[in-house]
């Protein structure tokens, strides 16, 4: 398979990207050159005219991860105009060029706790594809409606579209562990984070398995999440502690499990996560 990965120099990327070109040939799309040797365009998202010319050299799906991953550094109508636009205009440009198939990275954010300014609380845990959606900040607003434009263009073109939501995606990186360390130790500062996050290698193999599935409807959702939350805390205190408005929890949720379910992936991607946060953040063993 011919791939194309927008944002692939990105921090998270440039680990899906080699991930995917153990398999597959993969390029590049983004504003800066990737740290590793590939086929690499020069493009922003918001130049059309540009995505179209990338676009038209014979790819058979595209990775779109381009974007601003948060609301923090930039003004808000900066974050949902470049995500927002940015993935209207890659989705036209896979419709003209006729590319088929193309994986969105979304965000658990659509759900609307992570940058919250009105207190919130989730509807019932553990937290699936089918809980309503609430962002009140404009990057969570921006992903949900990155996903409708998915929706939207296969309801129009004989394409279809993988929108994968995952939490926060943790890194192999010195600088990113030494952050890690900071929220498992002071993770009672995190509560809107939901404690969810998945290693980097699990969520590029739950991209890898968005691709090559051919069994998928049109447009699919997915939470990408690691098994348990990353506290080393009990899930069911943790609500109790700080989600005590929750009255809705599954007779089998316990232990440290994920307050946002993978059970969909599981079942129609064959996801199954191989890796935790201790063996990021924890010495290793001589």
């Amino acid at each position: 398979m011919n791939v194309l990965v927008t944002g692939g120099s990105g921090l998270v990327g440039k680990y899906v990207v080699d991930f995917l070109g153990r398999t597959h040939k993969v390029s590049v799309l983004d504003i800066r050159e990737p740290s590793s040797p590939r086929p690499f365009y020069w493009v922003d998202v918001m130049n059309l005219p540009a995505l179209i010319h990338a676009l038209s050299h014979g790819f058979d799906a595209v990775v779109h991860m381009a974007g601003i991953p948060h609301p923090l550094n930039d003004p808000a109508e900066k974050v949902f105009s470049v995500n927002v636009v940015g993935t209207f205009n890659l989705l036209e440009a896979a419709a003209r060029c006729g590319i088929k198939k193309l994986v969105l990275v979304s965000s658990e954010s659509v759900l609307g706790f992570a940058f919250m300014t009105r207190p919130a609380s989730p509807t019932y845990i553990p937290i699936d594809e089918d809980h309503p959606l609430c962002p009140q900040d404009p990057y969570g607003l921006s992903k949900l409606l990155a996903e409708q434009i998915c929706r939207s263009y296969c309801l129009r073109y004989e394409m279809k579209t993988v929108c994968l939501r995952p939490p926060w995606i943790w890194v192999p990186e010195e600088k990113e562990i030494e952050m890690y360390r900071m929220l498992v130790r002071e993770y009672p500062k995190w509560s809107k984070n939901l404690w969810a996050y998945v290693h980097v290698e699990d969520f590029a193999a739950a991209v890898l398995a968005a691709l090559e599935s051919e069994s998928l409807g049109s447009h699919e959702i997915f939470f990408i999440t690691a098994n348990e939350n990353w506290t080393g805390k009990e899930s069911r205190a943790l609500l109790q502690e700080y989600y005590p408005a929750v009255r809705t929890i599954a007779d089998d949720f316990g232990g440290q499990q994920s307050l946002i379910s993978n059970a969909k992936a599981e079942a129609k991607l064959g996801y199954a996560p191989k890796h935790t946060w201790r063996e990021l953040i924890e010495p290793k063993k001589l």
